[in-house]
C-alpha cells in the first residue's frame, strides 16, 4: 500500500508548461531544468510529449538517459503509436524501472461528442485499450480523464474503475479548461474517489489533480482536491503552462508547508488543514533557482506580485508594513522567505516610513543627527514623489541634496559585424572624450565591455531589460538597467527609438548614479 500521507509531486514544467504560447524549450535546456527538479526532489517529471515532435521525442530521450534518481514520464493520447512512441523514448528509464507512461482521453460531452466523434462506451474501451498498451512496457501507468470538471460524474466512475481494472495505478482528475469553482472541485474528487472505492480496491492506487489557471483557481482547485483525498499535485514551475497556466508548484508547496505545522492552529484554535500530509522530500530552499532557471530558458518571469517567487513577494515598501517588519517579522511575513530560496527585501516610495528610512541611512552607513534626518526624510519625500522607482543613489541624494552627476555621457557608437560584434564606443567622462573598442554577444554587450575598459568598472548587471513602448517599427525603446556594487543597487533609465542607444545610454546612466554614491562616500 502507497503512503497515503505523502503528497507526490508530479512537475509538467517540461511538458504541460512548455505548451504556453512562446514559451518553447529546447531539449538541452529541457535537461537542465530537469537536473533542477532532481534538485528540488520532485518525485515525477513529465519530461515532455514524446510523439508531437522529434524534438520532443529527444528530449524525453536525454533525460531517460541522464536521470535515474527520479520517475521520468512522457504523455500519450489513447492511440497505439502514442503509446509506442512514448514507450521508445522512455526506454533507458524504463529499464531501471523509473518510467511513467501517461496516457489519456476525454470524457466530457462536449469533448467526445464535438473533437472525438465517438460514444461514450467507444471512448471507455480506448481508454482501457490504452491503458492495457501502456501496461506492456511499464507497470507504471497513469490516465487521465481530460476535461474532468465538466464531465458527467457516473461515467467518470465508471471510466475510472475500467482503466484501475486494465492496470492504470495512478487516475489523474484534471479540471483541464478551470471551470469549477473550488468547492466543486472539492465535492466531486471525493464523490469519485469514495464511489470507485465501493466497488474496487484502490488501496493501491493514487489519485491526482491538475488544474488549470483559467479563472484564477488553480491553486485553490488542488488545495481543495488534496483534502478531499488526492495525493498526488501536478504543477508548474512559476505556474506556466496553456492559457492563463497550470497549478503553481511553489504557491501549492507553501500552503502545504505552512499549513501543516500545528494540529491544532494557534490562532483560532482549529486543526490545520494540512497537518500530517508529508512533502518533506520536497527541497523547498530550491524553489527560487528552479523559478529563475525556468524564467531563463522560456524569457518570462513571473509578474511582480506572483506569490513565493514574484519580485515582490516578499518586498515592503508602505510605512506601516516596513515599520511591523523591522520590529518583528512575523506582522506582515509570516512565511520565512529564505524556506524558499528567496529574498526579502524593504523597497522605498512615497509611503515609506521615517523609520525604515532610517534604518536604510545607518545600513549604507549615512551618519545623521536628528535635525538633519528630519531634513533628509522631507527630501526623501519630494524625491519619492516624482520617480517610479527609487534606488541608493536617490538614497543618498535624500540626504545631501547634491544633484546626481552627468560625469559621464555617450558621445557615439560604432558597431561593426564580421566573424565577431564589435564596438567603438567614444563616452565623454568630466567632457573628454575616450574611446575604447571591444567584442561581445551583440552590440550592447560590446558596448557595455569597451565602457567598462574606460571607467576602469566591473560593477555587477542584474538586470537589464529593454521593451518596445508600443507595436510597430517606429517604436521607442525603454531600457532599465539594474547595476550593483558593495551592497549598492541603482537603476539606469533610456529611451530612444535607437533600441542600441537607449541600452547604452540606459547602462551609462546606471554608472553615473553608482558613482555618484562612491564619490560621496570618498569626500
Amino acid at each position: 500500500m502507497k503512503n497515503k500521507n505523502k503528497i507526490y509531486v508530479f512537475d509538467t514544467t517540461l511538458r504541460d508548461g512548455e505548451q504556453a504560447s512562446g514559451f518553447h524549450m529546447l531539449p538541452d535546456e529541457k535537461l537542465e531544468i530537469a537536473k533542477g527538479l532532481t534538485e528540488l526532489n520532485v518525485d515525477v517529471i513529465e519530461a515532455g510529449f514524446a510523439a508531437s515532435s522529434p524534438g520532443d521525442f529527444r528530449a524525453v530521450r536525454k533525460i531517460a538517459e541522464e536521470i535515474d534518481s527520479h520517475t521520468i514520464c512522457s504523455l500519450a493520447r489513447a492511440v497505439d503509436y502514442d503509446i509506442m512512441d512514448a514507450a521508445e523514448a522512455l526506454k533507458p528509464a524504463i529499464k531501471r524501472g523509473n518510467g511513467r507512461i501517461h496516457t489519456f482521453i476525454a470524457t466530457s460531452q462536449i469533448h467526445t461528442e464535438n473533437k472525438l466523434k465517438k460514444s461514450p462506451d467507444e471512448i471507455k474501451q480506448l481508454a482501457s485499450d490504452a491503458v492495457k498498451l501502456a501496461h506492456v512496457y511499464t507497470d507504471d501507468v497513469e490516465f487521465s480523464t481530460e476535461d474532468f470538471g465538466r464531465s458527467n460524474t457516473d461515467y467518470i466512475v465508471d471510466i475510472v474503475e475500467t482503466v484501475i481494472k486494465a492496470g492504470a495505478t495512478t487516475i489523474n482528475l484534471p479540471d483541464t479548461v478551470g471551470y469549477l469553482i473550488p468547492r466543486e472541485m472539492y465535492l466531486k474528487t471525493k464523490e469519485v474517489i469514495q464511489r470507485v472505492g465501493e466497488r474496487i480496491s484502490i488501496d493501491n492506487i493514487i489519485f491526482s489533480c491538475h488544474c488549470h489557471n483559467d479563472l484564477g483557481n488553480a491553486t485553490a482547485h488542488t488545495c481543495e482536491a488534496i483534502l478531499a483525498g488526492a495525493r498526488q499535485i501536478e504543477v508548474t514551475i512559476n505556474g506556466i503552462g496553456e492559457r492563463a497556466g497550470n497549478t503553481s508548484l511553489e504557491q501549492v508547496i507553501a500552503n502545504i508547508k505552512e499549513r501543516n505545522k500545528y494540529e491544532t492552529n494557534p490562532f483560532t484554535g482549529g486543526k490545520d488543514p494540512f497537518y500530517g500530509l508529508d512533502i518533506s522530500h520536497i527541497k523547498t530552499e530550491k524553489i527560487g533557482l528552479i523559478s529563475r532557471l525556468v524564467s531563463k530558458y522560456t524569457n518570462n518571469i513571473p509578474q511582480p506580485n506572483f506569490p513565493i517567487v514574484g519580485r515582490n513577494a516578499f518586498a515592503h515598501e508602505a510605512g506601516i508594513h516596513q515599520d511591523g517588519i523591522i520590529k518583528d517579522r512575523n506582522t506582515y511575513e509570516w512565511l520565512d522567505p529564505s524556506d524558499y530560496g528567496v529574498e526579502s527585501i524593504i523597497t522605498f516610495g512615497p509611503r515609506s516610513g521615517r523609520n525604515a528610512l532610517r534604518t536604510k541611512y545607518k545600513s549604507m552607513g549615512i551618519n545623521l543627527n536628528e535635525e538633519e534626518f528630519q531634513k533628509a526624510a522631507k527630501n526623501f519625500i519630494e524625491i519619492a514623489d516624482q520617480v517610479k522607482e527609487i534606488d541608493d543613489a536617490d538614497i543618498v541624494n535624500s540626504a545631501t541634496q547634491k544633484k546626481i552627476r552627468e560625469t559621464y555621457r555617450l558621445a557615439s557608437y560604432g558597431p561593426t559585424i564580421s566573424s565577431l560584434i564589435g564596438n567603438t564606443i567614444k563616452l565623454y567622462v568630466d567632457n573628454k572624450i575616450y574611446m575604447e573598442y571591444a567584442e561581445g554577444n551583440g552590440q550592447i554587450d560590446a558596448a557595455i565591455k569597451a565602457i567598462k575598459k574606460i571607467i576602469k568598472k566591473d560593477y555587477q548587471l542584474l538586470d537589464f531589460k529593454i521593451t518596445a513602448e508600443y507595436p510597430g517599427s517606429n517604436s521607442s525603446g525603454s531600457t532599465r538597467v539594474v547595476l550593483g556594487n558593495n551592497n549598492w543597487i541603482v537603476i539606469g533609465k533610456s529611451e530612444s527609438t535607437d533600441i542600441v542607444t537607449s541600452g547604452i545610454s540606459a547602462y551609462v546612466d546606471s554608472c553615473n548614479r553608482m558613482k555618484y554614491i562612491e564619490d560621496y562616500f570618498k569626500d
